[in-house]
């Protein structure tokens, strides 16, 4: 897990932000809100936003685990 340290609040339309693109990658993966797996996603999610990455798109795909390499 990644953490990013920074002095950067969040405001309430942050949060409000943030939720909502919490609640749709929660739709998406068939979790509750209230689940330790979205507690993880609301962390990254956080993290993501405060390194500067603020489309809805963007930090869905920051969400994404890296893929596989190719077999040489």
């Amino acid at each position: 897990m990644m953490a990013f340290s920074s002095y950067d609040t969040l405001d309430a339309n942050d949060l409000a932000f943030l939720r909502q693109v919490l609640e749709e990658v929660c739709v998406e993966r068939g979790i509750g809100v209230e689940t330790p797996e979205a507690a993880l996603v609301a962390r990254s999610l956080v993290d993501w936003y405060l390194f500067g990455v603020k489309h809805p798109d963007q930090l869905k795909q920051m969400l994404k685990p890296l893929p596989d390499e190719p077999d040489k």
